[in-house]
């Protein structure tokens, strides 16, 4: 019986041939019985070889000139010691790029998130940084590492964002040892002529080294939800049609934007979306709880 006889799918030789099809001298099909060669010439066809169909130009074009989903940044949630809105407009009309932004404050309070949507409204891109992308065992490594993300903005144009800042721009006051100051003093080094702008946020402003205030021109507080802030955050994540009391707003002090995003995760699982004003204070109130903020009390005397 001829070798053509059996299924070309069950040869190994033949998927090894189709496999590597678009890289087949097409004389070479020639010698082939023609039931077979077909079937190549369709594989060749579907793996995107010579043999296949080329992409519609107009497609491709479409494909890269559509745009990422733009970040929106909700200014009213937002508890700051300067108007986050007045100050992006500002940045925005400015001719200058040459500038360092501090963001501390609470955890979950949009500082990273804001930094990614400054960058976004600069028209610039982003270059995000976590300590664990910059901190290596190795004496020398992480310098190394801060070095190249520094040089990689300057080349892209991009804005810089580290996240967890006190980590690697720790007061160098508690150092023991001077390898131990290394990597405070190349980041000041890098962040004093940097010619575009350049973000750090921490949960730790007290850990961060004290020279390193005057390298950032922009020092912004996030702080603890007002009542103002929490109405404007159920807007945002429940809708206008749902508010709390102004006893139920009084019992937040402790509460950030991440609070109602994880609070409306839960209720979209547990209550299949069912928002009441009771349900949302409820959720809300268990977020707050969770943190077991200790709050100082005047002793009884």
């Amino acid at each position: 019986m001829s070798k053509y006889n059996n299924k070309p799918e069950d040869n190994p030789t033949i998927r090894i041939v189709v496999a590597g099809g678009d890289k087949l001298d097409p004389k070479m099909l020639d010698f082939l019985p023609p039931e077979l060669r077909e079937m190549i010439k369709k594989d060749i066809a579907g793996n995107g070889g010579s043999g296949g169909k080329t992409p519609d130009k107009d497609t491709e074009e479409e494909i890269k000139s559509t745009p990422k989903s733009k970040i929106k940044f909700d200014f009213g949630m937002t508890n700051c010691n300067q108007d986050l809105k007045v100050l992006v407009d500002k940045l925005k009309a400015s001719n200058h790029t040459d500038y360092g932004i501090l963001l501390y404050g609470i955890s979950g309070s949009g500082k990273s998130y804001f930094g990614q949507y400054l960058a976004q409204e600069l028209g610039m891109p982003v270059i995000k940084k976590r300590a664990s992308d910059l901190i290596d065992k190795w004496v020398g490594a992480t310098e190394r590492n801060i070095q190249e993300a520094f040089a990689e903005a300057r080349k892209k144009k991009a804005v810089l964002i580290f996240d967890e800042a006190d980590s690697f721009l720790f007061d160098r006051s508690y150092a023991q040892r001077e390898f131990e100051c290394a990597s405070t003093n190349e980041l000041l080094t890098q962040m004093e002529d940097h010619p575009y702008p350049f973000i750090m946020t921490t949960n730790l402003k007290d850990k961060i080294d004290k020279a390193s205030l005057r390298r950032f021109l922009f020092k912004i507080k996030f702080d603890y939800m007002n009542e103002k802030h929490v109405n404007a955050g159920i807007k945002t994540y429940f809708g206008k049609k749902f508010k709390l009391t102004a006893k139920q707003a009084a019992d937040f002090k402790y509460l950030c934007a991440g609070d109602f995003k994880i609070a409306k995760r839960k209720m979209d699982v547990l209550e299949n979306g069912a928002y009441t004003n009771d349900k949302i204070y409820e959720y809300l109130l268990a977020e707050q709880k969770e943190k077991d903020i200790k709050t100082s009390t005047p002793l009884d005397v």
